[in-house]
């Protein structure tokens, strides 16, 4: 009895004393436990450690995708996260001693890093931002900072070999913001409390009240993060450790660059062969015809529609959907003309655009639903509504970007000029040219800006549309392409939707004439081969793939998407060959026993 009551005084007496001092214990277990090393990797006396909160970190990152979508148990899925954190680990030694060995980081490249640490800070903060307004941008100004990205080749064939081109510089010579009168330092206590002090200035004269909410936001997600670690929850402090967190988090993402940099391949021939480009191309057609044919896979027409550069293999039966691709420059309504166009719909057929398609009995009805609106009276208002449009006009600045300005272009003028200049357009490329400058100088339909592909409309084998556009877009695309007789770059007069209007423009089949006469020559297994000359002879699939583009409005070849993949592919393989090499190097050693409680 007496030992029983010892034991319940000194139980009460510990609790007493957790809540009297703030949970000190509790804390201080908690720092033993997130701390607990469960890794070491030794090499030439060095040691290097992976504690349980990096483990966790790994797992949050990475591993729990793996159990989640890939079916790892929990148990794999920390493991693997642990070789994970330790590559990342063994890549940051082997990248510092790179850099020792260099001399050490140059003031250009300490300003680098405290330049990503300010981006990264700025990040996390617009992602908060997001949550609390549902936009994409704080400051959101896509209309001013519209561009058309293009595509840089990366390889030319030359002598019946690949040659690399347009290699990017490592990451540090494509900064190009460093100025020598006005560096900082990541690692530098002052240069990091003005990332601060910078940060807060402009979250409070902004004039925002939600940047605020975003700034409280963060705030109390960088106190729930460190509970329990018994740390000052003072903002300042707060957001010191964060910023101190972030540069340290920059710096290792440097280092692990410059690791990799180390093992770039430098050479101008390229490991990549022309053989290689066109097995990757036989293999795809091959997977395409197995899914699409034997396997009798109806996904078929859902790929082909949201991405045609991505489709290798054709379905061409007489039964089969025929598809076409069309660009689209959009007038688009203003937020207060969207609601009046709706509020006229909606009182013509008594519901909403979103509704889907209007009852069938008011189609061609003479009066609205409740006879309160005759048919007269609505395309009166629509004309009304429809004639207030007025083309945007955009110009290209020297950076690429296009920037609105004022211009007194009508609607008649933008259609003339768009139909004028591709009527005389002496070739596919030109016209492909002109209607991609289109898109950037006039046009408002976002989903057009850098798209792999034009839009995409199907005609089944009855003359009915198969897409998920509006009807009247489906029925001016039908039109362009006049059952396969359309010719490249034919244009709508304007047509009439809920958006807007819309300047629709025929670009072609989706399924690519050139890559489909590359099928037609290819043997039974789709094999290919290259012969001298090939890049050459217009006939060859070498020929056929090297001058083909993916979209047409976008000088991006068919073997430009095939050789980057298998590029990247050897250039991952290689870089995975000397992380293995430099893990054998190390001693490692894991601690199973005290990480087994996470699974």
């Amino acid at each position: 009895m007496k030992k029983k009551f010892v034991g319940l005084l000194l139980c009460f007496t510990l609790l007493s004393m957790s809540i009297l001092t703030g949970c000190s214990l509790f804390t201080t277990n908690m720092e033993m436990y997130y701390n607990t090393v469960v890794s070491t990797l030794e090499k030439e006396g060095k040691t290097l450690t992976i504690t349980k909160r990096e483990l966790i970190e790994s797992y949050s990152n990475y591993g729990a995708m793996y159990e989640q979508y890939y079916g790892y148990t929990t148990e794999q899925a920390y493991d693997m996260s642990l070789t994970i954190a330790e590559n990342r680990k063994i890549t940051v030694a082997e990248g510092e001693n790179i850099v020792a060995e260099r001399g050490g980081l140059t003031d250009k490249e300490k300003d680098y890093i405290w330049s990503q640490t300010v981006d990264a800070l700025y990040e996390k903060f617009t992602s908060y931002y997001d949550e609390i307004v549902g936009t994409t941008d704080p400051e959101s100004t896509s209309e001013d900072t519209i561009s058309f990205t293009g595509y840089t080749n990366t390889a030319k064939i030359e002598n019946g070999q690949i040659i690399r081109q347009n290699v990017s510089t490592s990451v540090i010579d494509g900064y190009t913001d460093y100025d020598e009168n006005n560096k900082h330092d990541y690692s530098n206590e002052e240069d990091l409390k003005e990332i601060y002090t910078n940060f807060v200035n402009y979250v409070t004269t902004s004039g925002n009240e939600n940047y605020e909410k975003a700034f409280d936001a963060y705030k109390d997600a960088l106190i729930t993060s460190e509970r329990g670690l018994n740390l000052s929850t003072d903002t300042v402090e707060l957001f010191d450790r964060e910023i101190d967190r972030l540069a340290r988090l920059m710096y290792e993402n440097y280092i692990v660059e410059v690791f990799s940099e180390e093992y770039d391949d430098d050479s101008e021939i390229s490991s990549v062969t022309i053989n290689d480009v066109l097995a990757l191309y036989s293999s795809k057609v091959r997977k395409g015809y197995v899914q699409y044919e034997i396997e009798n896979d109806s996904s078929y027409d859902t790929t082909i529609q949201e991405n045609a550069a991505g489709v290798y293999y054709y379905k061409n039966g007489d039964e089969d959907t025929k598809y076409f691709t069309v660009a689209n420059i959009l007038l688009k309504f203003t937020d207060e003309q969207q609601e009046l166009y709706n509020s006229y719909y909606e009182k013509f057929y008594g519901q909403s655009p979103d509704d889907g398609d209007p009852p069938e009995e008011l189609v061609d009805s003479d009066v609205s639903y409740d006879g309160n609106y005759s048919r007269e009276q609505y395309e009166a208002d629509l004309d009304a509504l429809y004639s207030q449009l007025k083309p945007v006009v955009r110009e290209k600045q020297s950076d690429g970007t296009y920037v609105e300005k004022q211009s007194s272009l009508t609607q008649e003028g933008l259609l003339n000029t768009i139909q004028t200049q591709l009527s005389n357009a002496s070739s596919v490329t030109k016209k492909a040219d002109l209607i991609n400058d289109y898109i950037y100088m006039y046009g408002e339909d976002t989903g057009m800006f850098n798209a792999k592909s034009c839009y995409v409309i199907g005609q089944d084998s009855d003359g009915n549309a198969v897409s998920s556009f509006v009807d009247a877009f489906n029925d001016a695309g039908l039109a362009l392409y006049n059952n396969g007789a359309g010719q490249f770059g034919d244009t709508s007069d304007y047509v009439r939707t809920n958006y807007g209007l819309h300047i629709v423009i025929y670009t072609g089949p989706a399924e690519n004439e050139n890559i489909a006469r590359l099928l037609l020559s290819a043997d039974e297994n789709y094999s290919l081969s290259y012969a001298e000359g090939d890049e050459d002879n217009p006939d060859s699939a070498t020929y056929i793939l090297y001058n083909t583009r993916i979209n047409p409005l976008v000088n991006k070849t068919y073997f430009d998407v095939l050789y980057d993949e298998l590029y990247q592919e050897d250039q991952g393989s290689y870089e995975s060959m000397m992380l293995e090499n430099a893990r054998e190097g190390y001693s490692i050693v894991h601690y199973t026993s005290r990480y087994s409680d996470l699974f």
